[in-house]
């Protein structure tokens, strides 16, 4: 269950990204998606990607973190 909450958490933060890109394009470039992610360029957009990533890891290590804490049966966890 662990995992699924992760892999949804991955699939979140990810799917937010690239909607934000979607809708934001046409705003800041005032063209369409596409022609936005082109003038956004490689470099930006692999950096918004790796802050997604990094925002993701955040948040599983701190839902992770949580669970175990509320969780008795976990080892090591009782003081």
């Amino acid at each position: 269950m662990r995992l699924l909450h992760v892999l949804r958490l991955l699939l979140d933060v990810m799917g937010a990204l690239f909607l934000g890109l979607i809708a934001i394009a046409p705003v800041v470039f005032g063209v369409l998606p596409y022609e936005g992610l082109k003038r956004l360029g490689t470099i930006p957009f692999y950096g918004l990607l790796a802050a997604a990533f990094a925002v993701w890891a955040w948040l599983a290590a701190r839902s992770l973190a949580a669970r175990s804490a509320r969780d008795p049966r976990t080892p090591g966890m009782t003081d």
